[in-house]
């Protein structure tokens, strides 16, 4: 048995666990962590096991540049900027998308929704999100997150594909609209030949932690030809479970913060984040065994 005590800067899957894999500071990273689980995570004897194939990834959605701040210097790896979170986010406004790429040097993803609600859209609809696409990627964005179904809940395969051939070197996201698709197995096989990078997913329900036995489905059957990134409540206190369980090696969260008796916080909790990428990449690390007693 090892024992970790440290909040990794960059788990190498190479080292050993121990504070030998924290160089510089190990003692205050000890201390750090151990406040912390006597809050929280209560650690924490770890199990080393073969390390996960893939590289942790923890993508952050924000709708403000202070937000987008907050998320890079908490350690986010990847941005999805939106408007209006609150409502499920549409796509942000052209100035927005420039300061936050201004601001910060992470992947930037842009969400390409051109109004809230259901996702079944008209051709103007279309026509107007094909231009936003590709206004978001004229503007320093890596790559966008698009999705649209038919009436009868199938990938408005018009759309995806027009984005795909309008953007054909980007990073292409299928949103959330895929967990309202009457056939996810299907749709993933449409994405991948439509070459689309990652399907942002819960696995079909409101949160992520309720869909784990599709994500691994999905996970299984995408195989490497996509990616396979769960979002809906992701918090410091279910990821672990959300990664043993879906055999996903990333999440998307918003890591807004509600205290009892208060509105949820128009702003990323920076601990939430830090707490997050630390599980992430220990799980990676470690491979299936639980770093904490209550994962």
């Amino acid at each position: 048995m090892l024992r970790l005590f440290a909040l990794a800067p960059r788990c190498d899957a190479r080292q050993s666990l121990g504070s030998s894999a924290f160089p510089g500071g190990a003692r205050e990273r000890e201390l750090r962590m151990v406040a912390m689980s006597e809050k929280s995570l209560k650690i924490l004897s770890i199990e080393a096991y073969p390390p996960h194939e893939s590289n942790p990834m923890l993508e952050v959605c924000v709708d403000t540049i202070q937000a987008a701040k907050i998320a890079a210097k908490a350690g986010a790896d990847r941005i999805e900027l939106c408007s209006v979170l609150e409502m499920g986010g549409v796509t942000p406004s052209g100035s927005l998308v420039s300061a936050v790429r201004r601001a910060i040097e992470l992947p930037l993803i842009v969400l390409i929704r051109s109004r809230p609600g259901e996702f079944v859209y008209s051709e103007e609809d279309c026509e107007l999100m094909v231009r936003e696409a590709q206004t978001a990627i004229e503007l320093g964005a890596d790559g966008v997150a698009v999705g649209g179904l038919t009436p009868s809940l199938d990938l408005h395969l018009t759309l995806l594909s027009s984005i795909a051939s309008a953007l054909p070197k980007c990073q292409l996201v299928m949103h959330r609209a895929f967990d309202s698709v009457r056939d996810p197995l299907a749709a993933l096989e449409c994405l991948v030949e439509l070459g689309f990078t990652r399907i942002l997913t819960s696995g079909g329900g409101e949160f992520a932690i309720d869909g784990t036995d599709t994500l691994r489905r999905l996970s299984d059957l995408a195989n490497g030809r996509i990616e396979i990134l769960p979002a809906g409540g992701i918090a410091p206190s279910n990821a672990f479970a959300i990664l043993r369980d879906s055999g996903a090696s990333q999440l998307h969260g918003s890591f807004r913060i509600a205290t009892p008796g208060e509105m949820k916080s128009a702003l990323p909790s920076a601990q939430a984040i830090q707490q997050t990428k630390m599980i992430l990449e220990c799980f990676i690390l470690a491979g299936k065994h639980p770093p904490f007693p209550n994962a």
